[in-house]
């Protein structure tokens, strides 16, 4: 009996897109906290981030028949970025077919290739969240100074950088609590350059060996109250301490080689995706060249910084 691929189809998109898209986002403890935040966010088109950059000069201090300034302010542009796509293929050869008589064996042969294609797809788009230059504008250059983001360049523009310490501090000057690399003072020079306008630091990603480095500066069997950011996460099964109240994660997707760090504000950041490829399946084909039946699970978005100033990156910790 010929298999019912519009069942397997149904099936795939039905139940087992929705499952691989949770564990795709439960994957990364940045893209957990995006979406705990209400960050994921959906377009159908490029975006278009209006930014306001300088203070209103129509103001001052007035008394009696003061002439006040009415003049408009010229202080807003726009930062722009593309969506990218990514794709992991799912393919059914004629010889499973044949070979596993029945939908019910297809199936789960689909179940197999189904979690190598989430595999692929969190690997692709959690290495690019970080590191990204070309499809998702990662962290490393969205954190930045003089380089070009969104179409605006940081060399030209002072309120469009972030504060990044390319230091190379070493992991015995990060516990040493008189040595100017001691973790702390890292941590409190970037929750000073990223305060703003009563706005603070939110959350803070980094790789185990760093979160390792602080958890040793912590005193022995002292409680530490979680907030309840901290705790969503830590019940999310990542590995969470707080440097005051902030979550310090590890994200399996941060460049082990560098043991990088990321002071973030997720009220300045967003995940943009399109609804018609956020983890869509696109149904089988028959390739006119192939015996196999192949498919697609599609991935459109970018994720995107509207205040460069908000946040801060070490680049060479622990070397």
């Amino acid at each position: 009996m010929a298999l019912n691929f519009a069942l397997i189809e149904s099936v795939t998109q039905d139940f087992y897109v929705p499952k691989l898209e949770d564990a795709i986002y439960e994957s990364s403890a940045l893209l957990t906290m995006l979406r705990r935040d209400g960050r994921v966010q959906r377009t159908g088109t490029d975006i278009k981030l209006p930014l306001l950059y300088a203070k209103n000069t129509a103001r001052g201090r007035y008394s009696g028949y003061d002439v006040l300034d009415t003049t408009p302010p010229d202080n807003i542009t726009a930062a722009q970025f593309e969506l990218k796509n990514y794709y992991a293929s799912v393919s059914i050869s004629g010889d499973d077919e044949r070979k596993n008589s029945g939908d019910r064996a297809v199936l789960k042969i689909l179940q197999s290739k189904m979690a190598d294609a989430e595999n692929t797809l969190k690997d692709l788009v959690g290495t690019d969240l970080f590191t990204g230059t070309t499809h998702i504008i990662g962290l490393d250059s969205a954190i930045g100074t003089t380089n070009t983001y969104g179409g605006i360049d940081g060399n030209t523009y002072s309120w469009w950088r972030s504060t990044v310490d390319t230091t190379a501090h070493t992991g015995a000057n990060m516990l040493d609590s008189t040595n100017a690399s001691y973790i702390h003072k890292l941590l409190r020079a970037g929750y000073k350059a990223c305060r703003h306008l009563g706005n603070v630091p939110n959350l803070i990603v980094t790789s185990q060996d760093i979160y390792d480095i602080y958890e040793q500066t912590l005193q022995v069997n002292a409680r530490y109250n979680m907030s309840a950011r901290g705790q969503f996460l830590a019940d999310a099964g990542f590995s969470v301490i707080e440097f005051r109240g902030i979550p310090i994660v590890v994200d399996d997707f941060v460049d082990d080689s560098a043991d990088a760090m990321y002071m973030l504000n997720t009220n300045f950041m967003d995940l943009w995706i399109h609804p018609d490829a956020n983890f869509k399946f696109s149904g089988f084909v028959r390739p006119g060249n192939q015996d196999a039946r192949t498919g697609q699970i599609l991935f459109s978005g970018q994720l995107t910084i509207s205040n460069r100033r908000m946040f801060a990156r070490w680049s060479d910790l622990n070397n």
